[in-house]
C-alpha cells in the first residue's frame, strides 16, 4: 500500500517539500514516482535528516547568528555555481533545510572554511576558477624582469601578506620610485621610515603616502620577515605600472577571482591606445576609464602625452585607486592634490560616477565579477543587460559605458570574445548593434596570464548609425578594412570575416526552403557526466559493463577504437539525460570541444561522456544521414567556424545553420554517399570531396564562393575518419 506526499508530511511531521525532496535524494525506501507524482509505502520509516550530522560535525563559526539564507547566497559564499550547487543537492554533497531551497548560514560558512582550507576537497576535481587560492606572480603585466623577479623572492620570504603589511610594501615601493624619477639616490631600501619623518607635510606626494598607510608602527614592531620583505628595491620605469603589478601579483588570487580582476597586459594597451589614435583624436578628448585598477592605461595616455586635465577615472578598490593617485603623481611633477581627488574617485561606476558625459570611455571592465544578492536585485532595475538569472560584470560595464558616451563618442573595451557569439550576452549586442557604429575591432587570442580565454578589443562609436564600413580588423593571421556597410545581425556579430567571406555567409543564409535544428526539430542531449570518470569508468571489458565514447573518440563518419567501459547506472551519476536518448534507435554524436563540427551516426545504442554531445534530428522529411552530410560539410564547418570562432560546440550555434530541405530524390543521393563514408576502408577523402561538393551545390554557391570558403578552412583539422 502506498500513501501521498502529504499523508508522508504528516506521519514524519516535516512539510511536503521535504517530503518530495527526500523522494529525489531515493533517501525513502521504496519511493516510486508515477505519472509526475510521488507515491511513499505506507510502511516507510523516516529517512535520518543527514544535516544535523553535517552541521554537528563542522565547526560552526563564533559570532556568527545563524539563520536560513537563499540558494544564490550559499553559492555566493562557497563560490561555486548555481548549477554546481544542484548537482551538489542532487547527490547528497549539500544539504538544504527542510524547505528545499534554503540553508542554514552556519553550515555553508564552515563548509566553504573547509573547502578553502583544503579539509573538504570537492572542489580539487574541477576546474572552479573562483576556487583558486594562493598568489601567482603577474608577468605579462610589465616587461621588466628584475621588478618581475624583486616580487618573486618577496612571495618566497613572505607569501602571505596582510593587508597591513601589503599596503607597507607597497607604501615602501612608491617611496623608492617618487626618488628615482626625480632623480634621487637611494641610501638603502627601507625608505618609507625615513620619508615619512622627515619630508614635508604639506606636499602632495607625502599626503598620498600617508593616506595610504594611516599610523605608521615603529619598525621594530614588525615580523622579521615582513623587514626583510621591505629591504627589497624596485627600478623605476616610466611607462610601467609597477605598482600595479606588485599589487596584482601579491594580491590572493581567490580574490581577484571574485572581483574579476584581470590587469591588462602592456603589449594589449598599446594595441587598443593605437587603434583609438589611427581612428580619432586623441588629445582634445575627455577620456574616462570606468575600472581604471592601478592606472595602467592612464600611465599610457599620459605616456601619450594626454594632458592629465582630460583624464578621469574610478575604481571600486581602495588600494587599487590610492595606487592610481601614486602612479599619477610620480609622473606628473605638477599634479594638484584636487587634481587627483575629484578625477580619481574610489567610486562604484555602475551605481555612482561622474555626472559629464565624455568623449571617450576606455578600459578592461571586469569579468565575472561576484554581486552580491542585494547588488543583483538594485542593478535588475538599473540594466536591461542584468535582466536575465546570471548576470555578467562586462555586460553592464558596456551598457553604462554607452550612457556616459556624448554624441559619437567612443567607447573601447578589453573584452572576452564570447561577448560578440555567446547567446547569454545577446542583449549588449542588441544594445550595441542598435546604438553603435564600429571602427575597430582587434581580436587578440588568450592575452591573460594563466587565463584560456580568447580576447578582443572593441571599438564602438555611439551614433544609433549601426555601420561597419571602414571597420578596421586585425586578427592573429590577418588585417583587413570592411569595405561594405553590413546588415548586423545581433545573434553572432563576426567581425573577422573578410567581405568576401561574409558574402558567402550571406549566399548561405539567404537559401530557400531552410529549415533548421531548433526547438521541436531536435532533441540535444549533453553526454553522461559521471562526477568522478576514475571510480565509473574501467579500460578493460567486464560482465555488465558497456563502451563509452569521449568526445576524441569521434572522427567524421565514424568512432575510434575505445577502451573505456562503464557500467550504466543513472542514479548514481552527477548529470545525465534520459535514457531513451542515449538508446536511440539512431542518433548523432558529436565532439562538445573542437574547431570545427566533428559528426557521426550510431545506431548502436552507444553511451557517451560530456565531451561527446547527442543529437536526434526531428525534422520530418529529412533523413538523419542526410543531415549528418550537412553538419560534417564545408559549408557546415566555414559556416559554424567563422560565425562562433568556437572551441565549444554549442546547442545556439548548431540551431543557426540553415539546412536545405530539400525533396527525397535528391537526399537519397547524399544518403548514399554517407553510407559509402561510414562503411568504406579506401578512396576516403575522394569520397568525402564528392559529398562535399554535392552538399555546396544545394546552397547554390558559385565557384568563387566555394574556393573562398575551402581556403578559409584549409588549415583546420576536419578529423575525417580512416576506416
Amino acid at each position: 500500500m502506498y500513501i501521498s506526499t502529504t499523508e508522508a508530511a504528516k506521519k514524519f511531521n516535516i512539510s511536503k517539500r521535504r517530503v518530495q525532496f527526500l523522494c529525489k535524494q531515493n533517501d525513502i525506501v521504496g519511493a516510486v514516482k508515477v505519472s509526475g507524482v510521488w507515491l511513499i509505502p505506507d510502511n516507510a520509516i523516516k529517512p535520518t535528516d543527514r544535516r544535523k550530522k553535517i552541521i554537528e560535525d563542522s565547526p560552526v563559526p563564533s559570532n556568527v547568528p545563524d539563520e536560513p539564507i537563499s540558494l544564490q547566497e550559499a553559492c555566493h559564499i562557497l563560490s561555486i555555481s548555481t548549477a554546481t550547487a544542484k548537482n551538489w543537492l542532487r547527490l547528497g554533497k549539500l544539504i538544504a533545510n527542510e524547505d528545499g531551497t534554503t540553508f542554514q548560514k552556519n553550515y555553508i560558512l564552515s563548509l566553504a572554511k573547509r573547502i578553502h582550507s583544503g579539509e573538504d576537497n570537492r572542489l580539487k576535481s574541477r576546474r572552479n576558477k573562483k576556487s583558486l587560492k594562493g598568489k601567482s606572480i603577474y608577468k605579462d603585466y610589465i616587461y621588466n624582469t628584475y621588478n618581475q623577479s624583486v616580487i618573486e623572492e618577496i612571495l618566497s620570504i613572505k607569501p602571505n601578506l596582510t593587508e597591513r603589511e601589503l599596503r607597507l610594501v607597497l607604501a615602501n615601493f612608491a617611496v623608492q620610485l617618487f626618488y628615482q624619477s626625480r632623480g634621487k639616490e637611494l641610501q638603502n631600501n627601507i625608505v618609507l621610515y625615513d620619508y615619512i619623518k622627515k619630508s614635508p607635510k604639506h606636499t602632495i606626494f607625502y599626503s598620498l603616502i600617508a593616506n595610504f598607510i594611516g599610523v605608521l608602527e615603529p619598525i621594530h614592531t614588525l615580523s622579521s620577515d615582513l623587514v626583510n620583505a621591505l629591504n627589497h628595491r624596485l627600478t623605476f620605469i616610466k611607462n610601467e605600472d609597477t605598482l600595479g603589478f606588485c599589487y596584482i601579483s601579491l594580491r590572493d588570487i581567490h580574490q581577484r577571482k571574485l572581483t574579476g580582476t584581470y590587469y591588462t597586459p602592456k603589449k594589449t594597451i598599446h594595441v587598443l591606445i593605437d587603434n583609438i589614435i589611427n581612428y580619432t583624436d586623441l588629445y582634445s578628448a575627455t577620456i574616462f576609464d570606468p575600472c581604471c585598477g592601478t592606472g595602467n592605461f592612464l600611465i599610457e595616455l599620459l605616456e601619450q602625452g594626454v594632458s592629465i586635465h582630460n583624464i578621469y577615472a574610478q575604481d571600486i578598490d581602495t588600494i587599487s585607486i590610492l595606487l592610481t593617485q601614486i602612479n599619477i603623481a610620480i609622473l606628473c611633477e605638477d599634479i594638484t592634490l584636487d587634481i587627483l581627488q575629484t578625477h580619481f574617485l574610489c567610486e562604484d561606476t555602475l551605481t555612482n560616477t561622474f555626472p559629464q558625459k565624455f568623449d571617450i570611455v576606455l578600459g578592461n571592465p571586469p569579468w565575472g565579477f561576484v554581486f552580491s544578492e542585494e547588488a543583483i536585485s538594485d542593478l535588475h532595475t538599473r540594466y536591461v543587460t542584468a535582466k536575465k538569472r546570471s548576470l555578467e560584470s562586462y555586460d553592464l560595464f558596456v551598457e553604462k559605458s554607452l550612457q556616459m558616451l556624448k554624441s559619437n563618442g567612443l567607447l573601447a573595451f578589453v573584452l572576452p570574445e564570447a561577448v560578440l557569439t555567446v547567446a547569454s550576452h545577446l542583449n549588449v549586442r542588441k544594445l550595441l548593434v542598435e546604438h553603435c557604429s564600429f571602427p575597430f575591432v582587434s581580436y587578440l587570442g588568450n592575452v591573460f596570464s594563466g587565463v584560456q580565454c580568447p580576447s578582443i578589443i572593441l571599438g564602438a562609436t555611439f551614433d544609433n548609425l549601426g555601420n561597419t564600413q571602414g571597420c578596421k580588423v586585425s586578427t592573429n593571421t590577418n588585417n583587413f578594412t570592411i569595405h561594405t556597410n553590413r546588415h548586423l545581425d545581433a545573434t553572432s556579430l563576426a567581425f573577422h570575416v573578410s567581405d568576401e567571406e561574409n558574402n558567402c555567409f550571406e549566399t548561405i543564409s539567404s537559401i530557400p526552403n531552410a529549415t533548421f535544428l531548433c526547438e521541436e526539430n531536435a532533441i540535444f542531449a549533453l553526454g553522461i557526466v559521471t562526477g568522478n570518470n576514475k571510480q565509473y569508468i574501467v579500460h578493460e571489458p567486464k560482465e555488465t559493463f558497456e563502451i563509452i565514447l569521449k568526445g576524441s573518440d569521434i572522427q567524421r563518419y565514424g568512432v575510434k577504437k575505445t577502451n573505456n567501459y562503464i557500467q550504466f547506472q543513472p542514479d548514481k551519476f552527477q548529470q545525465i539525460a534520459s535514457t531513451e536518448v542515449y538508446r536511440a534507435p539512431e542518433k548523432l554524436l558529436y565532439r562538445f570541444v573542437c574547431e570545427v563540427p566533428v559528426f557521426t551516426y550510431d545506431d548502436k545504442q552507444t553511451l557517451s561522456l560530456n565531451s561527446c554531445n547527442i543529437l536526434i534530428p526531428k525534422i520530418e522529411g529529412l533523413h538523419i544521414k542526410y543531415i549528418l552530410a550537412i553538419l560534417n560539410s564545408t559549408v557546415a564547418t566555414f559556416f559554424l567556424s567563422k560565425k562562433f570562432r568556437f572551441l565549444k560546440l554549442l546547442r545556439s550555434h548548431l540551431e543557426q545553420l540553415p539546412i536545405p530541405f530539400v525533396d527525397m530524390s535528391i537526399q537519397e543521393d547524399i544518403i548514399e554517399k554517407v553510407d559509402h563514408l561510414l562503411l568504406s576502408k579506401e578512396n576516403i577523402q575522394q569520397q568525402y570531396e564528392e559529398l562535399d561538393e554535392a552538399i555546396m551545390n544545394l546552397y547554390q554557391l558559385n565557384d568563387t564562393q566555394k574556393q573562398i570558403m575551402k581556403q578559409g578552412i584549409s588549415e583546420k583539422n576536419l578529423f575525417l575518419m580512416e576506416h
